[in-house]
């Protein structure tokens, strides 16, 4: 892995606080190496009511160690077909 996990933590933050919400927060839960590619970082998290109620979760956003980009499940799907072609 040419990413460290906190570099794979910082992009996923960073991904999914693009378009924040005022009406609920993503927590980051956790952030390991992939079991579905190993060229994948699998970042973890519940999503929050302001107050701290868990509405959803686990959200799951991965972040390609190649690209080093972060992106939900079906971009990181793709993204992995365009490479294929």
């Amino acid at each position: 892995m040419k990413l460290s996990k906190e570099r794979a933590a910082q992009l996923a933050l960073e991904y999914v606080n693009k378009e924040k919400n005022e009406n609920y927060k993503l927590e980051l839960i956790g952030v390991e190496e992939s079991k579905i590619s190993p060229t994948y970082w699998a970042a973890t998290f519940e999503v929050r009511t302001l107050e701290g109620h868990i509405i959803e979760g686990p959200l799951l956003i991965l972040i390609d160690d190649d690209l080093q980009k972060a992106m939900s499940l079906e971009e990181a799907v793709e993204v992995r077909i365009e490479k294929n072609k």
